[in-house]
């Protein structure tokens, strides 16, 4: 009988972990208001800004009930808005707004500390290789998931 793999495991734990030891460097820097699901998507905004719900749930993998609610807190906090499309009034943009560029730097350090984390002890080509094959496991359980839905 074949041994089954241990990525999914793995998976789950460095997800487990590095979400807590995200959130501990949010809080020792202020940002404790923001957990790891939000940032994700102010990040993404960060990078390109008034995008569509189903656009954002894309660039992020949060399902759209999730991203709903995450939304819904990140606007209480005045850090995103809900605008209408110009081109489809059924449809709202995310825009985020500039209380966020205040915090973006300190939050920007934080992603780069976890990076330096993550990729510790490896050589620039092992890092490469290693964002190519995760991004390939990532496409392969994207398209199981379109197959599925």
């Amino acid at each position: 009988m074949k041994k089954p793999s241990k990525i999914g495991l793995n998976i789950a734990q460095i997800h487990q972990i590095s979400d807590r030891l995200f959130q501990r460097k949010l809080r020792e820097n202020d940002l404790a208001d923001l957990n790891p699901s939000q940032g994700r998507v102010l990040f993404a905004l960060k990078e390109q800004d008034l995008i569509s719900m189903q656009e954002l749930s894309d660039r992020t993998s949060l399902s759209n009930s999730t991203l709903t609610v995450v939304i819904d807190k990140l606007e209480s906090k005045k850090l995103v808005k809900r605008v209408p499309s110009k081109k489809d009034r059924r449809k709202h943009l995310i825009k985020l707004l500039d209380k966020f560029q205040q915090d973006f730097e300190r939050y920007f350090k934080i992603v780069l500390e976890m990076s330096s984390i993550y990729y510790e002890g490896f050589s620039p080509t092992e890092i490469d290789e290693i964002e190519e094959n995760i991004a390939n496991i990532l496409k392969n359980l994207e398209k199981q998931e379109r197959i599925g839905a």
